[in-house]
């Protein structure tokens, strides 16, 4: 599948938010394109998971009931992204995107 021009701009833009002005100079292709797919989709899910986790906090008899109340509005809230989870995908990716960006 060739890679539009508009999706190759696309595909930029969000590789140089996880990369910086580094991803400007790297070629656009269909492999990268399925690459950067794969990485949205596991960003989702660790958002999901990282929804369910618990918050630091002093545990007392409230505690549980303020977590729940918070994973419950997290879960709610829908589409958002954790920083913990871009930054180890961005880096957990990285060369695969680097080698598909060449191959082509």
């Amino acid at each position: 599948m060739e890679v539009t021009e508009s999706e190759a701009r696309d595909v930029r833009t969000i590789l140089i938010a996880f990369y910086g002005r580094e991803a400007e100079s790297w070629p656009i292709n269909s492999e990268v394109a399925r690459l950067l797919g794969e990485m949205l989709t596991k960003n989702r899910r660790c958002a999901e998971a990282m929804d369910l986790v618990p918050r630091p906090g002093i545990v007392d008899r409230a505690y549980l009931r303020r977590q729940l109340a918070g994973i419950a509005r997290r879960i709610l809230s829908g589409d958002k992204s954790y920083l913990i989870c871009e930054r180890f995908l961005a880096l957990s990716m990285k060369s695969q995107i680097r080698w598909a960006s060449q191959a082509y």
